[in-house]
């Protein structure tokens, strides 16, 4: 079992890029249905005195574009001030994506190559010739897909960094949320299973199916289903399974799936990487990490990735942002917002206003705005209580610092 976050599988190819300077990235190929560079933002302005633009304004409504508010956007080429030589995007800063190796001359790119397990030390690094070593949050059961060289088809069983046994999951492999091992998806009926007569069941009772689902089984076929955000709850005999509940879950951040390919390096740390990016396949769900409120959003951004970023690209990417229920961890008189950016699609349902439990899904990555390969990055913002959060200045917050133990 997956002891801390959802169960991670990379994509073999996807490398988390990371935003930039004063801005997000993330990249590779276009995001499911955007067709246009403008996205139907829903609610705050994602950035606000120098930070990058999530494609939306505060006051809702069609985006233009993203631009970036109350900050330049920089227009200049990446190598403009570098060394001839090669460089990862982080020690370029402004335009550069993180995720990207590039080769400059006389303060002009020549070529840039994707780093898919990320890049170091002016190096692509090498992805790790055994999945199961970027599975980073112990032994248990993962998707390939967000295992780093993982067949996103396939679920890996890892013990002490190594693959123990794999299989190919038919009807494809579904990531968990938090303490739930990623199962294979079920191939057939779960409800041909129920042995006890018509009732409601959860996965565990009938062998099969998903773990966050009750089944409404009659004669030996599923009638309905109810997503449970805080899981399924096996009952004794003779009574119906039924949805646990919780307690709103715990004032903490659970750190999302993937694998680790972009840390938090800005203010003082030398880069300007403002949150984590984590590489996985496009489409796993992205659970809510702390209870909240969905306060932003902006979907239509397609991926604008090529060799680089524009100006325009630099800020157009889909997202969803969370204000935290129960402030900032870490200190009592400020607000906690969580943003997710490069996603695909939301999850149905949730939009601007809705409340979110921790471990409910939100949202399914993507692969949106201008990066080199899948990845879901993800920023934690903690501001005085009350006021506005904005990407990419030192209101953000090392993730990591915020992740439940």
């Amino acid at each position: 079992m997956k002891t801390l976050a959802a169960a991670t599988t990379l994509l073999g190819l996807a490398a988390a890029v990371a935003c930039g300077d004063s801005s997000a990235t993330t990249g590779g190929g276009g995001t499911a249905g955007a067709a246009s560079t403008a996205g139907a933002a829903q609610g705050g302005s994602p950035s606000q005195g120098g930070g990058s633009s999530e494609g939306g304004t505060d006051q809702g409504g069609q985006s233009t574009g993203g631009t970036a508010e109350g900050g330049g956007v920089p227009d200049t080429d990446p190598c403009a001030d570098a060394a001839d030589g090669a460089h990862c995007g982080s020690e370029l800063g402004g335009l550069a994506d993180h995720g990207s190796l590039y080769h400059c001359q006389s303060g002009v790119t020549q070529s840039v190559d994707a780093c898919p397990a990320g890049c170091e030390g002016s190096a692509c690094i090498t992805p790790a010739a055994d999945p199961c070593e970027s599975a980073q949050f112990g032994n248990g059961d993962y998707c390939g897909g967000s295992l780093i060289g993982g067949d996103a088809e396939k679920l890996y069983h890892c013990a002490d960094g190594s693959t123990q046994s794999a299989e190919v999951c038919e009807a494809g492999c579904q990531v968990q949320p938090p303490g739930v091992p990623d199962t294979c998806k079920p191939t057939g009926d779960p409800c041909a299973l129920a042995s006890s007569g018509n009732g409601l069941y959860c996965a565990a009772s009938l062998g099969a199916g998903d773990p966050n689902v009750l089944y409404d089984c009659e004669n030996g076929a599923t009638a309905s289903t109810t997503q449970c955000t805080q899981g399924c709850q096996p009952m004794p005999p003779g009574q119906p399974d039924q949805c646990a509940t919780g307690g709103g879950g715990g004032c903490c951040v659970n750190a999302p799936p993937g694998a680790l390919t972009q840390a938090y390096s800005a203010c003082g740390l030398g880069g300007s990487h403002y949150g984590r990016d984590y590489g996985t396949a496009i489409g796993t769900p992205i659970y809510a990490g702390i209870s909240g409120t969905v306060v932003g959003s902006a979907l239509g951004f397609p991926n604008c990735y090529d060799n680089g970023c524009t100006s325009q690209c630099w800020n157009a990417f889909n997202y969803v942002k969370i204000k935290s229920d129960c402030g900032d961890p870490d200190d009592p008189a400020h607000d906690l917002f969580v943003y997710y950016l490069h996603i695909d699609s939301l999850a149905p349902s949730i939009g601007n206003g809705s409340h979110v439990t921790q471990g409910q899904l939100v949202a399914y990555s993507g692969n949106s705005g201008c990066s080199s390969g899948p990845h879901i990055h993800i920023e934690t913002v903690s501001v005085p209580a009350g006021q506005s959060a904005g990407l990419s200045t030192c209101n953000s917050v090392d993730p990591a610092s915020r992740y439940c133990p």
